[in-house]
């Protein structure tokens, strides 16, 4: 290997399984992350947020039945294609991400090295990760979630899941876990979402945090559907 020649934290072991999901088909860049070492630090963890987001200035987006017959080539580079790259995204090559936005990220980072994950850098290479809505929200805002939101999400929730065979599912977003836990084919735990207050704010259930260290420590889920 060349020096100038980049280490993925992801593994391209599912993508041919992958491609045949229709979202995927279309949108291509939303495939999830499934990193390299996945299976090497049991259990078989997916975590599953909410969605990604698309800058103001998109429209696409906007309506949900113009966006799940649109494809990756109906956004424009003002459409900020890469902020659906999941893979883009969480592929940091030491576990830094500088955007205020993915605070989520820089969070469960942190907490998979407590939770045992060793090495250092970017942990999500022990782990699978999406979101489960195939639709991205507005900046800075949360998903107005559609019958065909939760439709689409659904058939590409269990695709993943039959494909990367997880043997522990962590819903890393209230709202998410809400809506699909009890459609996919396997059961799931559920924290409050790392970039929010309760992710360290103590409930009577312990902190966000708290929860998801159990949630892996543990082997039985901590809030099954």
């Amino acid at each position: 290997m060349s020096m100038t020649e980049k280490v993925t934290h992801y593994s391209q072991n599912y993508d041919e399984a992958f491609e045949q999901l229709p979202h995927y088909q279309a949108y291509p860049r939303m495939r999830p992350f499934v990193g390299r070492l996945y299976g090497h630090h049991s259990p078989k963890i997916l975590l599953i947020a909410e969605s990604h987001y698309l800058p103001p200035e998109s429209s696409l987006h906007l309506d949900a039945q113009r966006w799940y017959e649109g494809t990756e080539s109906s956004l424009s580079d003002s459409d900020k294609p890469g902020w659906i790259n999941t893979r883009g995204i969480l592929d940091k090559p030491n576990g830094q991400w500088k955007a205020k936005g993915h605070e989520i990220y820089r969070r469960l980072n942190r907490a998979l090295g407590e939770a045992g994950y060793s090495g250092g850098g970017n942990l999500f290479r022990y782990v699978a990760f999406m979101n489960g809505f195939q639709r991205p929200a507005i900046t800075g805002d949360s998903l107005k979630v559609q019958k065909k939101d939760i439709d689409v999400a659904t058939e590409t929730l269990n695709g993943v899941i039959d494909i990367i065979k997880p043997e522990l599912v962590i819903f890393v977003s209230k709202k998410a876990s809400r809506h699909l836990a009890k459609r996919i084919n396997i059961k799931s735990s559920s924290v409050p979402h790392p970039a929010c207050p309760w992710w360290y704010r103590a409930s009577k259930r312990g902190t966000g945090k708290a929860r998801f260290l159990h949630c892996i420590l543990d082997p039985h889920p901590y809030s099954q559907n």
